[in-house]
């Protein structure tokens, strides 16, 4: 967790979000609460929350319930993806041949904006997008 000890913050993408809020994964929940305790934000892209919605409802209702207590925290603050981000989001693969990702590039160009690393579960979609972020991969989950 230093880098963001350093930054003030991360960009969580679509994957690292579902694992916070929808698992019961021991290595995560205890990130997310030493993050908690040090103040370090967590941004959420509008389009990666709409994502990890998505994957967590396939969960039941007390994922759900552990969705909604961790957008509660106040260190979490969600990105709007309006129509000055969707232009950003595609400068970034601009000029090369990438399958459109709307939620990795919205993640992507908050962190830039911010020059904020990502954490994510699954990376291996976000370095397609963009291969020079800085992206922690959240501890207990393969690197992929």
């Amino acid at each position: 967790m230093s880098t963001a000890d350093a930054l003030g913050g991360f960009v969580v993408d679509a994957s690292a979000l579902a694992v916070l809020g929808g698992e019961a994964n021991i290595y995560a929940t205890t990130w997310a609460d030493r993050a908690a305790v040090r103040g370090v934000v967590l941004l959420v892209p509008a389009a990666a929350l709409s994502e990890a919605w998505q994957q967590i409802r396939r969960h039941g209702p007390g994922a759900v319930d552990q969705m909604r207590d961790l957008l509660a925290s106040p260190m979490i603050l969600v990105d709007s993806l309006d129509d000055t981000t969707a232009a950003q989001a595609g400068e970034l693969v601009e000029g090369r041949d990438v399958n459109p990702d709307v939620t990795a590039a919205q993640v992507a160009t908050c962190a830039r904006a911010r020059d904020w690393p990502v954490l994510a579960a699954q990376p291996a979609r976000l370095r397609i997008i963009d291969p020079g972020l800085t992206i922690e991969t959240l501890p207990g989950m393969p690197e992929r």
